[in-house]
Protein backbone atom coordinates (compact mmCIF):
# COMPACT_ATOMS: atom_id res chain seq x y z
CA UNK A 1 0.00 0.00 0.00
CA UNK A 2 2.92 2.61 0.51
CA UNK A 3 3.90 1.71 -3.14
CA UNK A 4 0.35 2.57 -4.79
CA UNK A 5 -0.48 3.82 -8.51
CA UNK A 6 -4.14 2.73 -7.46
CA UNK A 7 -3.76 -0.59 -9.58
CA UNK A 8 -1.50 -1.99 -6.95
CA UNK A 9 -4.32 -1.84 -4.10
CA UNK A 10 -7.40 -2.54 -6.44
CA UNK A 11 -5.28 -6.21 -7.41
CA UNK A 12 -4.76 -6.43 -3.64
CA UNK A 13 -8.61 -5.65 -2.86
CA UNK A 14 -10.02 -8.35 -5.93
CA UNK A 15 -7.48 -11.15 -4.30
CA UNK A 16 -9.53 -10.57 -0.77
CA UNK A 17 -6.57 -9.10 1.13
CA UNK A 18 -9.45 -7.27 3.45
CA UNK A 19 -10.98 -10.35 4.54
CA UNK A 20 -7.52 -12.01 4.68
CA UNK A 21 -6.22 -9.33 6.87
CA UNK A 22 -9.30 -8.90 9.21
CA UNK A 23 -9.53 -12.60 10.08
CA UNK A 24 -5.95 -12.89 10.62
CA UNK A 25 -6.03 -10.08 13.63
CA UNK A 26 -9.12 -11.13 14.93
CA UNK A 27 -7.72 -14.92 15.28
CA UNK A 28 -4.27 -14.82 15.54
CA UNK A 29 -3.22 -11.31 17.03
CA UNK A 30 -2.40 -13.07 20.67
CA UNK A 31 -1.37 -16.59 19.59
CA UNK A 32 0.75 -17.63 21.99
CA UNK A 33 0.86 -14.26 24.00
CA UNK A 34 -2.10 -13.44 26.51
CA UNK A 35 -0.20 -10.69 28.26
CA UNK A 36 -1.35 -7.82 26.10
CA UNK A 37 -0.47 -8.30 22.65
CA UNK A 38 2.36 -9.08 20.31
CA UNK A 39 5.19 -6.79 20.21
CA UNK A 40 6.89 -8.79 16.87
CA UNK A 41 6.49 -7.94 12.92
CA UNK A 42 3.63 -9.81 12.11
CA UNK A 43 1.10 -7.73 15.00
CA UNK A 44 2.36 -4.19 13.41
CA UNK A 45 2.07 -5.38 10.12
CA UNK A 46 -1.09 -6.70 10.34
CA UNK A 47 -2.07 -3.05 12.38
CA UNK A 48 -1.61 -1.19 9.53
CA UNK A 49 -2.77 -3.48 6.77
CA UNK A 50 -6.13 -3.39 8.59
CA UNK A 51 -6.52 0.51 8.28
CA UNK A 52 -5.07 0.61 5.13
CA UNK A 53 -7.35 -1.81 3.98
CA UNK A 54 -10.35 -0.41 5.20
CA UNK A 55 -12.72 2.28 4.08
CA UNK A 56 -15.56 3.95 5.95
CA UNK A 57 -18.15 1.90 3.66
CA UNK A 58 -17.13 -1.52 4.75
CA UNK A 59 -16.97 -0.63 8.47
CA UNK A 60 -20.31 0.89 8.60
CA UNK A 61 -21.20 -2.69 7.33
CA UNK A 62 -19.59 -4.24 10.33
CA UNK A 63 -21.79 -5.49 12.78
CA UNK A 64 -21.38 -3.78 16.52
CA UNK A 65 -20.05 -7.04 17.59
CA UNK A 66 -17.14 -7.23 15.09
CA UNK A 67 -16.43 -3.52 16.03
CA UNK A 68 -16.63 -3.83 19.34
CA UNK A 69 -14.35 -7.29 18.86
CA UNK A 70 -11.33 -5.41 16.62
CA UNK A 71 -11.69 -2.29 19.36
CA UNK A 72 -11.09 -4.84 22.22
CA UNK A 73 -8.10 -6.48 20.36
CA UNK A 74 -6.25 -3.13 19.50
CA UNK A 75 -7.01 -1.21 22.86
CA UNK A 76 -3.97 -2.54 24.64
CA UNK A 77 -1.89 -0.67 21.88
CA UNK A 78 -3.68 2.44 22.08
CA UNK A 79 -3.56 2.89 25.92
CA UNK A 80 0.05 1.32 27.36
CA UNK A 81 2.24 4.07 25.82
CA UNK A 82 4.28 2.80 28.64
CA UNK A 83 4.58 -0.78 27.07
CA UNK A 84 4.02 -0.07 23.34
CA UNK A 85 6.50 3.01 21.85
CA UNK A 86 4.58 5.15 19.93
CA UNK A 87 7.69 7.13 18.69
CA UNK A 88 10.62 6.03 16.50
CA UNK A 89 13.22 7.21 19.73
CA UNK A 90 11.64 8.08 23.32
CA UNK A 91 10.50 12.19 22.68
CA UNK A 92 12.54 12.99 25.72
CA UNK A 93 15.04 13.48 22.97
CA UNK A 94 14.70 16.37 20.70
CA UNK A 95 18.76 16.10 19.34
CA UNK A 96 19.32 13.39 17.14
CA UNK A 97 20.75 11.09 16.67
CA UNK A 98 21.99 10.03 20.24
CA UNK A 99 25.94 10.36 19.86
CA UNK A 100 28.39 7.60 20.85
CA UNK A 101 28.82 8.43 24.32
CA UNK A 102 25.17 9.09 24.88
CA UNK A 103 24.71 5.57 26.57
CA UNK A 104 25.96 7.25 29.39
CA UNK A 105 23.72 9.64 29.77
CA UNK A 106 20.70 7.35 28.84
CA UNK A 107 18.74 6.83 32.20
CA UNK A 108 15.49 4.12 32.48
CA UNK A 109 13.62 3.37 35.40
CA UNK A 110 11.84 -0.18 35.35
CA UNK A 111 8.42 -0.74 35.64
CA UNK A 112 7.85 -3.90 37.28
CA UNK A 113 4.90 -5.08 35.64
CA UNK A 114 6.06 -3.83 32.12
CA UNK A 115 9.88 -3.21 31.32
CA UNK A 116 11.83 -0.37 30.95
CA UNK A 117 10.80 2.88 30.32
CA UNK A 118 11.43 5.40 28.36
CA UNK A 119 11.49 2.89 25.08
CA UNK A 120 14.01 2.47 22.93
CA UNK A 121 14.04 0.95 18.94
CA UNK A 122 17.43 0.31 18.40
CA UNK A 123 17.71 -2.54 16.01
CA UNK A 124 13.92 -3.28 15.45
CA UNK A 125 14.15 -3.82 11.71
CA UNK A 126 14.14 -6.42 8.77
CA UNK A 127 16.32 -6.48 5.27
CA UNK A 128 13.64 -7.05 2.25
CA UNK A 129 14.20 -7.15 -1.23
CA UNK A 130 12.80 -3.48 -3.16
CA UNK A 131 13.15 -3.17 -6.93
CA UNK A 132 16.82 -2.99 -7.55
CA UNK A 133 18.14 -3.54 -4.48
CA UNK A 134 17.97 -6.96 -1.95
CA UNK A 135 19.31 -5.68 1.19
CA UNK A 136 17.23 -2.68 2.07
CA UNK A 137 16.77 -1.95 5.51
CA UNK A 138 13.50 -1.20 7.08
CA UNK A 139 11.90 -0.76 10.39
CA UNK A 140 9.20 -2.12 12.15
CA UNK A 141 6.48 0.48 11.59
CA UNK A 142 4.61 1.65 15.27
CA UNK A 143 2.03 -0.93 16.25
CA UNK A 144 0.58 1.71 18.56
CA UNK A 145 0.38 4.60 15.64
CA UNK A 146 -1.79 1.77 13.34
CA UNK A 147 -3.65 0.59 16.35
CA UNK A 148 -4.82 4.08 17.60
CA UNK A 149 -6.29 4.67 13.59
CA UNK A 150 -7.83 1.31 14.00
CA UNK A 151 -9.60 2.38 17.40
CA UNK A 152 -11.09 5.61 16.22
CA UNK A 153 -12.39 5.12 12.61
CA UNK A 154 -14.45 2.37 14.35
CA UNK A 155 -15.36 4.34 17.28
CA UNK A 156 -16.03 7.14 14.85
CA UNK A 157 -19.00 4.95 12.95
CA UNK A 158 -21.47 5.81 15.80
CA UNK A 159 -22.41 9.20 15.78
CA UNK A 160 -22.56 10.78 19.39
CA UNK A 161 -25.55 11.55 21.01
CA UNK A 162 -26.87 14.55 21.68
CA UNK A 163 -28.20 15.66 24.65
CA UNK A 164 -31.37 17.29 24.70
CA UNK A 165 -31.22 19.58 27.52
CA UNK A 166 -28.52 21.66 25.80
CA UNK A 167 -29.20 24.55 23.81
CA UNK A 168 -29.89 24.49 19.98
CA UNK A 169 -27.36 27.16 19.36
CA UNK A 170 -24.98 29.23 20.71
CA UNK A 171 -27.61 32.16 19.88
CA UNK A 172 -30.06 30.00 21.99
CA UNK A 173 -27.53 30.01 24.86
CA UNK A 174 -27.00 33.49 25.18
CA UNK A 175 -31.23 34.17 24.93
CA UNK A 176 -30.78 31.70 28.03
CA UNK A 177 -28.59 33.74 30.05
CA UNK A 178 -25.27 30.77 29.39
CA UNK A 179 -23.69 33.44 26.91
CA UNK A 180 -20.38 33.99 29.63
CA UNK A 181 -20.13 30.25 30.11
CA UNK A 182 -17.82 27.43 28.46
CA UNK A 183 -19.81 24.40 26.91
CA UNK A 184 -21.69 23.11 23.93
CA UNK A 185 -24.91 23.25 22.49
CA UNK A 186 -26.42 21.08 20.02
CA UNK A 187 -25.01 22.31 17.32
CA UNK A 188 -22.02 21.75 18.49
CA UNK A 189 -22.15 18.38 19.11
CA UNK A 190 -23.72 17.76 15.77
CA UNK A 191 -20.44 19.31 14.49
CA UNK A 192 -18.37 16.60 15.64
CA UNK A 193 -20.59 13.96 13.97
CA UNK A 194 -20.37 15.66 10.80
CA UNK A 195 -16.56 15.85 11.15
CA UNK A 196 -14.11 12.36 11.18
CA UNK A 197 -11.84 11.42 13.46
CA UNK A 198 -9.54 9.74 11.27
CA UNK A 199 -9.74 9.94 7.61
CA UNK A 200 -9.58 6.95 5.47
CA UNK A 201 -5.77 6.03 4.48
CA UNK A 202 -6.23 6.63 0.60
CA UNK A 203 -7.81 9.49 -0.85
CA UNK A 204 -9.01 10.54 -3.89
CA UNK A 205 -6.23 11.65 -5.61
CA UNK A 206 -5.33 12.95 -9.16
CA UNK A 207 -1.32 12.08 -8.97
CA UNK A 208 -0.31 9.49 -10.61
CA UNK A 209 1.34 7.78 -7.37
CA UNK A 210 -1.46 8.76 -4.42
CA UNK A 211 0.97 6.83 -1.97
CA UNK A 212 2.90 9.65 -2.72
CA UNK A 213 0.85 11.03 0.45
CA UNK A 214 2.59 8.25 2.67
CA UNK A 215 6.74 9.49 1.76
CA UNK A 216 6.77 10.85 5.25
CA UNK A 217 5.87 7.45 6.49
CA UNK A 218 8.16 5.38 4.49
CA UNK A 219 10.89 7.39 5.15
CA UNK A 220 10.37 7.13 8.69
CA UNK A 221 10.63 3.23 8.15
CA UNK A 222 13.64 3.23 6.53
CA UNK A 223 15.80 6.12 8.27
CA UNK A 224 14.57 6.38 11.73
CA UNK A 225 15.59 2.69 12.32
CA UNK A 226 18.51 3.50 14.96
CA UNK A 227 18.31 6.27 17.54
CA UNK A 228 22.31 5.82 17.53
CA UNK A 229 22.47 6.36 13.54
CA UNK A 230 21.39 9.51 11.41
CA UNK A 231 18.69 9.47 9.78
CA UNK A 232 19.00 10.08 5.97
CA UNK A 233 19.20 13.69 4.97
CA UNK A 234 18.34 13.21 1.35
CA UNK A 235 14.52 11.86 2.82
CA UNK A 236 11.78 13.99 4.02
CA UNK A 237 10.03 13.16 7.13
CA UNK A 238 8.00 16.01 7.94
CA UNK A 239 6.71 17.63 4.79
CA UNK A 240 6.28 21.42 5.31
CA UNK A 241 3.17 22.84 5.99
CA UNK A 242 1.77 19.45 7.14
CA UNK A 243 0.62 20.69 10.24
CA UNK A 244 -0.94 23.86 9.90
CA UNK A 245 -4.68 24.50 9.82
CA UNK A 246 -7.54 23.34 11.67
CA UNK A 247 -7.47 19.78 13.25
CA UNK A 248 -10.41 18.13 14.97
CA UNK A 249 -10.05 14.67 16.52
CA UNK A 250 -10.41 12.89 20.43
CA UNK A 251 -8.86 12.55 23.05
CA UNK A 252 -8.64 9.69 25.31
CA UNK A 253 -8.50 10.02 29.10
CA UNK A 254 -8.24 7.42 32.14
CA UNK A 255 -8.59 8.40 35.70
CA UNK A 256 -5.17 8.63 37.99
CA UNK A 257 -6.90 5.40 39.92
CA UNK A 258 -7.14 3.27 36.92
CA UNK A 259 -4.01 4.84 34.71
CA UNK A 260 -2.12 3.35 37.90
CA UNK A 261 -3.99 0.33 38.36
CA UNK A 262 -2.77 -0.74 34.69
CA UNK A 263 0.67 0.36 35.63
CA UNK A 264 0.95 -2.42 38.10
CA UNK A 265 -1.01 -5.41 36.43
CA UNK A 266 1.79 -8.04 34.28
CA UNK A 267 -1.46 -10.03 32.95
CA UNK A 268 -4.29 -8.56 30.69
CA UNK A 269 -7.76 -8.75 32.19
CA UNK A 270 -9.93 -10.83 30.50
CA UNK A 271 -12.50 -8.24 30.51
CA UNK A 272 -9.88 -5.36 29.44
CA UNK A 273 -12.86 -3.05 28.31
CA UNK A 274 -12.94 0.95 27.92
CA UNK A 275 -15.52 0.89 30.49
CA UNK A 276 -13.10 -1.04 33.18
CA UNK A 277 -10.95 1.21 32.64
CA UNK A 278 -13.09 4.49 33.41
CA UNK A 279 -12.05 5.69 29.34
CA UNK A 280 -13.62 9.09 28.86
CA UNK A 281 -13.55 10.27 25.23
CA UNK A 282 -13.19 14.72 24.18
CA UNK A 283 -13.41 16.47 21.62
CA UNK A 284 -10.10 18.29 20.57
CA UNK A 285 -9.66 21.52 18.13
CA UNK A 286 -6.58 23.66 17.48
CA UNK A 287 -5.90 26.00 14.58
CA UNK A 288 -1.53 25.72 13.77
CA UNK A 289 0.63 27.95 12.17
CA UNK A 290 4.35 26.70 10.78
CA UNK A 291 7.28 29.31 11.54
CA UNK A 292 10.98 28.57 9.75
CA UNK A 293 14.32 29.48 11.38
CA UNK A 294 15.69 30.47 8.28
CA UNK A 295 19.86 30.94 8.21
CA UNK A 296 21.52 33.72 9.26
CA UNK A 297 19.35 33.59 12.04
CA UNK A 298 20.05 31.05 14.73
CA UNK A 299 17.51 28.17 16.04
CA UNK A 300 16.05 28.63 19.97
CA UNK A 301 18.19 26.32 22.07
CA UNK A 302 16.26 23.15 23.63
CA UNK A 303 15.31 23.11 27.39
CA UNK A 304 15.62 20.56 29.74
CA UNK A 305 18.67 19.90 32.03
CA UNK A 306 20.81 19.74 28.83
CA UNK A 307 22.24 16.47 29.73
CA UNK A 308 21.73 14.74 26.55
CA UNK A 309 18.59 12.76 27.70
CA UNK A 310 16.15 15.44 28.99
CA UNK A 311 16.15 17.99 26.20
CA UNK A 312 12.72 19.42 27.67
CA UNK A 313 9.71 17.46 26.04
CA UNK A 314 7.57 19.16 29.31
CA UNK A 315 7.88 22.14 27.11
CA UNK A 316 7.74 20.63 23.80
CA UNK A 317 12.01 21.38 23.13
CA UNK A 318 11.81 24.84 23.93
CA UNK A 319 13.40 26.61 27.39
CA UNK A 320 11.50 27.10 30.27
CA UNK A 321 10.28 30.77 30.88
CA UNK A 322 10.44 31.45 26.92
CA UNK A 323 8.32 34.45 25.84
CA UNK A 324 6.15 33.29 22.41
CA UNK A 325 5.52 36.47 20.36
CA UNK A 326 3.64 35.65 17.35
CA UNK A 327 3.05 38.83 14.57
CA UNK A 328 0.88 37.07 11.92
CA UNK A 329 0.48 40.76 9.82
CA UNK A 330 4.31 40.43 9.68
CA UNK A 331 4.11 37.13 9.69
CA UNK A 332 7.32 36.64 12.16
CA UNK A 333 7.14 34.45 15.25
CA UNK A 334 9.72 36.03 17.77
CA UNK A 335 10.71 33.76 21.19
CA UNK A 336 12.73 35.58 23.86
CA UNK A 337 14.79 33.87 26.19
CA UNK A 338 16.98 35.53 28.79
CA UNK A 339 18.54 38.37 26.76
CA UNK A 340 18.14 37.19 23.37
CA UNK A 341 15.61 36.92 20.37
CA UNK A 342 15.34 33.80 17.81
CA UNK A 343 13.05 34.58 15.14
CA UNK A 344 11.18 32.81 12.86
CA UNK A 345 9.51 33.61 9.51
CA UNK A 346 5.77 32.30 8.64
CA UNK A 347 5.86 29.50 5.49
CA UNK A 348 3.65 30.28 2.98
CA UNK A 349 3.35 27.68 0.52
CA UNK A 350 3.95 28.74 -2.84
CA UNK A 351 5.95 31.77 -1.55
CA UNK A 352 9.54 31.82 -1.07
CA UNK A 353 11.16 32.59 2.42
CA UNK A 354 13.92 35.03 3.01
CA UNK A 355 16.75 32.59 1.90
CA UNK A 356 19.93 34.99 0.67
CA UNK A 357 22.55 32.62 -0.81
CA UNK A 358 24.67 36.00 0.03
CA UNK A 359 24.05 35.75 3.96
CA UNK A 360 23.53 31.84 4.10
CA UNK A 361 25.89 30.53 5.66
CA UNK A 362 25.66 27.32 4.50
CA UNK A 363 25.87 28.02 0.67
CA UNK A 364 28.74 30.50 1.44
CA UNK A 365 30.48 27.27 3.29
CA UNK A 366 29.54 25.24 0.13
CA UNK A 367 30.60 28.05 -2.48
CA UNK A 368 27.15 26.97 -4.31
CA UNK A 369 23.30 27.06 -3.39
CA UNK A 370 23.38 23.34 -4.89
CA UNK A 371 22.79 20.29 -2.34
CA UNK A 372 23.84 16.89 -3.74
CA UNK A 373 22.92 13.94 -1.64
CA UNK A 374 24.92 10.75 -2.59
CA UNK A 375 23.30 7.15 -2.08
CA UNK A 376 26.80 6.07 -0.15
CA UNK A 377 27.38 9.44 1.59
CA UNK A 378 28.17 7.66 4.76
CA UNK A 379 31.21 6.01 3.11
CA UNK A 380 32.32 8.83 0.66
CA UNK A 381 31.86 11.70 3.54
CA UNK A 382 34.18 9.47 6.21
CA UNK A 383 37.06 9.16 3.22
CA UNK A 384 36.60 12.44 2.25
CA UNK A 385 37.27 13.55 5.62
CA UNK A 386 40.46 11.91 5.92
CA UNK A 387 41.46 13.53 2.90
CA UNK A 388 40.63 16.72 4.16
CA UNK A 389 42.25 16.42 7.38
CA UNK A 390 45.38 15.71 6.23
CA UNK A 391 45.23 18.44 3.34
CA UNK A 392 44.45 21.01 6.18
CA UNK A 393 46.85 20.01 8.53
CA UNK A 394 48.69 23.22 8.18
CA UNK A 395 46.12 25.52 7.13
CA UNK A 396 45.79 28.34 9.76
CA UNK A 397 42.98 28.46 11.35
CA UNK A 398 41.90 32.23 11.34
CA UNK A 399 40.71 31.48 7.87
CA UNK A 400 37.61 29.70 9.18
CA UNK A 401 37.16 31.89 12.13
CA UNK A 402 33.86 32.74 10.86
CA UNK A 403 32.69 29.35 10.26
CA UNK A 404 33.65 28.01 13.78
CA UNK A 405 31.86 31.73 15.29
CA UNK A 406 28.91 30.49 13.50
CA UNK A 407 28.70 27.05 14.71
CA UNK A 408 29.53 27.84 18.40
CA UNK A 409 26.91 30.51 18.30
CA UNK A 410 24.08 27.89 17.06
CA UNK A 411 23.03 26.10 19.95
CA UNK A 412 24.93 23.22 21.08
CA UNK A 413 22.20 20.92 20.37
CA UNK A 414 22.55 21.79 16.42
CA UNK A 415 26.40 21.31 16.17
CA UNK A 416 26.65 17.76 14.94
CA UNK A 417 23.23 18.25 12.97
CA UNK A 418 24.85 21.63 11.20
CA UNK A 419 28.59 19.78 10.77
CA UNK A 420 26.91 16.89 8.72
CA UNK A 421 24.28 18.78 6.61
CA UNK A 422 27.17 21.02 5.41
CA UNK A 423 29.91 18.27 5.27
CA UNK A 424 27.61 16.54 3.33
CA UNK A 425 26.66 19.81 1.30
CA UNK A 426 30.60 19.87 0.80
CA UNK A 427 30.30 17.36 -2.34
CA UNK A 428 29.49 20.16 -4.49
CA UNK A 429 33.00 22.04 -3.97
CA UNK A 430 34.60 18.59 -5.43
CA UNK A 431 36.49 19.23 -8.52
CA UNK A 432 35.53 18.06 -11.76
CA UNK A 433 38.38 15.53 -11.86
CA UNK A 434 36.92 13.87 -8.54
CA UNK A 435 33.10 14.04 -10.39
CA UNK A 436 34.89 12.30 -13.20
CA UNK A 437 36.27 9.32 -11.61
CA UNK A 438 33.79 8.45 -10.00
CA UNK A 439 31.59 8.55 -12.96
CA UNK A 440 34.06 6.53 -14.13
CA UNK A 441 33.99 3.89 -11.47
CA UNK A 442 30.44 3.74 -11.35
CA UNK A 443 30.52 2.71 -15.06
CA UNK A 444 33.43 -0.01 -14.36
CA UNK A 445 30.75 -1.67 -11.73
CA UNK A 446 27.62 -1.37 -13.77
CA UNK A 447 26.15 0.47 -10.81
CA UNK A 448 24.97 4.02 -11.02
CA UNK A 449 24.68 5.81 -7.85
CA UNK A 450 21.30 7.27 -6.84
CA UNK A 451 21.72 10.98 -6.20
CA UNK A 452 19.37 13.72 -5.00
CA UNK A 453 19.81 17.32 -5.88
CA UNK A 454 18.33 20.33 -4.88
CA UNK A 455 18.22 24.00 -4.05
CA UNK A 456 19.59 25.25 -0.51
CA UNK A 457 16.60 26.91 1.38
CA UNK A 458 18.11 27.47 4.80
CA UNK A 459 15.78 26.04 6.74
CA UNK A 460 16.62 25.01 10.46
CA UNK A 461 14.61 24.27 12.91
CA UNK A 462 10.35 24.50 12.87
CA UNK A 463 8.16 25.51 15.35
CA UNK A 464 4.27 25.94 15.39
CA UNK A 465 1.79 27.81 17.43
CA UNK A 466 -1.58 28.03 17.41
CA UNK A 467 -5.23 28.23 19.08
CA UNK A 468 -8.52 26.85 19.31
CA UNK A 469 -10.61 28.55 16.87
CA UNK A 470 -13.31 31.23 19.40
CA UNK A 471 -16.12 29.12 18.22
CA UNK A 472 -14.80 25.76 19.06
CA UNK A 473 -12.93 27.39 22.18
CA UNK A 474 -16.57 28.58 23.28
CA UNK A 475 -18.04 24.99 23.30
CA UNK A 476 -14.86 22.85 24.85
CA UNK A 477 -12.76 25.41 26.48
CA UNK A 478 -9.96 27.63 25.06
CA UNK A 479 -6.08 26.59 24.60
CA UNK A 480 -3.30 28.00 23.01
CA UNK A 481 -0.72 25.67 21.99
CA UNK A 482 3.15 25.85 20.84
CA UNK A 483 5.84 23.42 20.01
CA UNK A 484 8.43 22.35 17.39
CA UNK A 485 9.23 19.26 14.87
CA UNK A 486 11.89 16.83 15.81
CA UNK A 487 13.61 17.03 11.70
CA UNK A 488 15.21 13.47 12.58
CA UNK A 489 11.87 11.73 12.34
CA UNK A 490 9.03 14.53 11.80
CA UNK A 491 7.90 13.95 15.55
CA UNK A 492 5.69 17.06 16.20
CA UNK A 493 5.37 18.30 20.26
CA UNK A 494 3.15 20.61 20.95
CA UNK A 495 2.03 22.13 24.62
CA UNK A 496 -1.45 22.91 25.25
CA UNK A 497 -2.07 25.40 27.70
CA UNK A 498 -5.47 26.40 29.21
CA UNK A 499 -6.02 30.41 27.78
CA UNK A 500 -9.04 31.09 30.56
CA UNK A 501 -8.24 28.25 33.26
CA UNK A 502 -8.25 30.93 36.03
CA UNK A 503 -11.80 31.48 34.96
CA UNK A 504 -12.86 27.98 34.57
CA UNK A 505 -10.71 25.45 36.90
CA UNK A 506 -12.55 22.11 35.44
CA UNK A 507 -10.95 18.96 36.32
CA UNK A 508 -8.14 18.42 32.70
CA UNK A 509 -7.43 21.31 32.20
CA UNK A 510 -3.21 21.36 32.82
CA UNK A 511 -0.47 21.69 31.06
CA UNK A 512 -0.15 18.57 28.55
CA UNK A 513 1.83 17.75 26.18
CA UNK A 514 1.20 16.31 22.47
CA UNK A 515 3.73 14.47 20.37
CA UNK A 516 2.82 12.18 17.68
CA UNK A 517 3.38 11.56 13.27
CA UNK A 518 1.42 13.45 10.80
CA UNK A 519 0.53 9.79 8.94
CA UNK A 520 -0.15 10.16 4.89
CA UNK A 521 -0.18 13.72 5.34
CA UNK A 522 -3.79 13.95 6.63
CA UNK A 523 -4.17 12.44 10.19
CA UNK A 524 -2.41 13.54 13.24
CA UNK A 525 -1.37 10.50 15.86
CA UNK A 526 0.35 10.26 18.81
CA UNK A 527 -0.16 10.26 22.72
CA UNK A 528 -0.62 13.03 25.50
CA UNK A 529 1.10 13.23 28.69
CA UNK A 530 0.50 15.66 31.91
CA UNK A 531 3.52 16.60 32.04
CA UNK A 532 4.42 19.82 34.45
CA UNK A 533 8.04 19.20 36.17
CA UNK A 534 7.75 15.26 36.16
CA UNK A 535 11.28 13.58 35.37
CA UNK A 536 10.50 12.05 31.78
CA UNK A 537 11.93 8.95 33.25
CA UNK A 538 8.88 8.58 34.90
CA UNK A 539 6.08 7.03 33.46
CA UNK A 540 2.98 9.48 34.39
CA UNK A 541 -0.62 10.12 33.41
CA UNK A 542 -0.78 9.38 29.65
CA UNK A 543 -2.92 8.06 26.88
CA UNK A 544 -4.00 8.57 23.00
CA UNK A 545 -5.35 11.26 20.44
CA UNK A 546 -6.23 11.27 17.29
CA UNK A 547 -6.94 13.72 14.80
CA UNK A 548 -7.77 14.72 10.95
CA UNK A 549 -7.35 18.36 9.18
CA UNK A 550 -10.36 19.94 8.07
CA UNK A 551 -10.53 21.57 4.67
CA UNK A 552 -11.33 25.37 5.71
CA UNK A 553 -15.08 26.59 5.05
CA UNK A 554 -16.27 22.93 6.52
Amino acid sequence: MSENDEKNRHLLEAAGLPDFVDEFVRKRLYEDNQTAGLTNLPSTVLHYGCFGSQVQKRLKAETTARRNEMIRLVLPFVILPFRYPSAYAPHNHFSMPLMDNSHAHLRQSIIPAHGAFPLYRSGRARTAHFYDRTDLEIGIPLASTAAKLVFFSRRQVTPIGIPIHLPLTRQHAIQLGFGDQIGPTQEDVHELNQHQVVKHAFRDSDSASPSSQFDDDWYRLTDCIDPMAKSSLKNTHYTYGSATGLWQGRILVPTDNAFATILQQVQMPEEFTEQQLFLNAYPLFMRLREYHCVDPQVPVPTGGADDGFDDGISNAWIPKGVQVHEDQYEGKLRLQHHDRTYTYEAYRPGSPNSHNEATCRGCQYRGTPNIVYREHDDQFLSERSAQSDESDADVDIDEDEDDGQFLHDASTRYDSIIDDVFRQRDDEAMDEDADTELAFASDDESDEEYCVERQCNGVLDIALVGETDFKHGQAWNHYKFYGRVREWDGLVALVRIPAQQYLHPTVGLGLWVFSGYIVGGQNFVGTWRALGDVDPVAPTLESSFAMTRREEGS
